[in-house]
């Protein structure tokens, strides 16, 4: 089986998926923001445009580097030094595997069939002075 390899990269803060809520008179819903429903738009545009669909057959590997600004606070000239290199870990919310799942749920349908067809991946956050999402398909 051919290995075929797509990358892209999102610019701007990763976005993590919200899970709904239920609230005060027993109704659920979804806190997400309008500003994060019109980023994951954006994205799925563009990913229309980019990409054709991947057979619903084909197992998929999905790699996302998850890269975010420091905090005005930690936005010291020694921090900023050693955050450079973009291989500072991360280890603030939002979690790994949320980021993971909005990455996913905006790629469905779009790129692969379902998100059912990632078997394997590896997600990492680090610091950046240059705030992004890098994403690599494997097929």
């Amino acid at each position: 089986m051919p290995i075929n390899v797509l990358t892209f990269t999102i610019q701007g803060q990763p976005i993590a998926k919200q899970r709904s809520r239920k609230g005060k008179f027993g109704r659920w819903y979804n806190p997400q923001s309008q500003q994060k429903d019109k980023y994951q738009l954006l994205l799925k545009t563009m990913l229309a445009s980019e990409f054709k669909e991947i057979q619903s057959d084909f197992p998929i590997e999905v790699n996302c580097l998850f890269f975010f600004s420091p905090a005005k606070t930690q936005a010291t000239k020694k921090f900023l030094e050693i955050i450079k290199n973009d291989d500072y870990p991360y280890t603030k919310k939002p979690d790994k595997d949320n980021l993971e799942k909005w990455v996913l749920d905006c790629m469905s349908k779009i790129v692969f069939h379902d998100d059912s067809q990632v078997f394997m991946g590896k997600s990492e956050k680090y610091y950046s002075l240059n705030p992004r999402t890098e994403i690599e398909v494997i097929y």
